[in-house]
């Protein structure tokens, strides 16, 4: 059975040339944009989404990556509550530049040769979901959330035109993890964690070597390891901004960063706490929706809303106060 996820991260957008994040912008407020001898003004970020959405309805090639990026026309949907706004919409995209053989599975028929030229276009779902402001606060982060088909995502390949869009109006588009300690805790006290890996540089204790080289790098590994409670605590802070380099610090040992190992979404996948931040979670699509490809439009979209509204309680939506 081929398995479906959902890659969620969070995004804000800021003045292109801002050297701080005092240029966040927020997001359901009125947006200037001055750029030599032009300036324009929109009404929220809603309108360079949409703006975003109809300049890319044709497939366009990205050589860089190798693939084929469009919308599919008349899938964008919108929805307003009192609590927020969203756009869904379906990504058409394929990689191409390696040949092989299309194979009846049953027969053995071979149906159809590809070539180098040739891209598997596959259709996934995606949504933008930004809150309302609330309680006196101007909200300055979103959520994404791109569907994954087996090994097959968009993420990549979305964020990057999005971020190219969004460069020639004069803005930078990052994105975030999200609620990435709440992800962490859970991994943890539910021993996903295959391996740990700790890291650090090597260097001479000859101090001729160390005015000129390093001599490499040192890993120790553990595998299948079990944590205490208390360094479990200490991940979470570190990753909850209370940035203390003591967490690094292990049985007298200091290391430059530490890598965790874990099972995710039938996956293996690993991160670096130092970069914990621009990691994205993928949450699995339950089978009764996705339903090995037999997949409701709606049934999807109101999952990857009632997502994305859980992980908004977890959320800050601000970058700067």
């Amino acid at each position: 059975m081929i398995h479906s996820g959902l890659l969620i991260c969070s995004f804000f957008v800021k003045e292109r040339y801002g050297r701080d994040d005092s240029k966040v912008i927020n997001l359901n407020n009125e947006i200037h944009i001055e750029q030599v001898g032009n300036e324009e003004t929109y009404n929220s970020i809603w309108k360079l989404f949409s703006d975003f959405f109809n300049n890319h309805l044709d497939l366009s090639d990205d050589e860089s990556s190798m693939k084929l990026f469009s919308i599919a026309r008349d899938s964008i949907k919108e929805f307003d509550t009192d609590s927020y706004h969203c756009a869904s919409f379906i990504i058409n995209s394929g990689s191409y530049g390696i040949e092989g053989k299309l194979t009846n599975r049953t027969t053995k028929e071979v149906k159809y040769n590809r070539t180098r030229e040739d891209a598997d276009v596959k259709q996934f779902h995606a949504l933008i979901y930004i809150p309302k402001d609330a309680d006196g606060i101007k909200v300055q982060k979103g959520i994404l959330l791109f569907q994954s088909i087996g090994t097959f995502g968009v993420k990549t390949i979305t964020t990057k035109q999005i971020k190219d869009y969004f460069a020639q109006k004069g803005l930078t588009f990052e994105t975030r993890s999200v609620s990435i300690s709440v992800f962490l805790k859970r991994i943890l006290e539910e021993n996903r964690i295959k391996k740990v890996t700790l890291l650090k540089n090597c260097t001479s204790i000859d101090s001729s070597d160390n005015m000129l080289i390093s001599t490499g790098r040192e890993e120790k590994v553990y595998y299948s390891p079990k944590f205490k409670e208390s360094f479990i605590q200490r991940i979470i802070d570190f990753v909850d901004g209370k940035k203390d380099d003591t967490i690094f610090e292990i049985n007298d040992n200091l290391y430059e960063d530490i890598s965790i190992s874990f099972n995710l979404s039938g996956r293996t996948r690993t991160a670096k706490l130092k970069d914990i931040d621009r990691f994205s979670l993928v949450e699995d699509i339950p089978d009764s929706i996705y339903n090995n490809g037999n997949t409701n439009y709606d049934d999807i979209i109101r999952h990857m809303i009632g997502t994305a509204e859980s992980y908004k309680e977890k959320m800050v939506f601000r970058i700067a106060e």
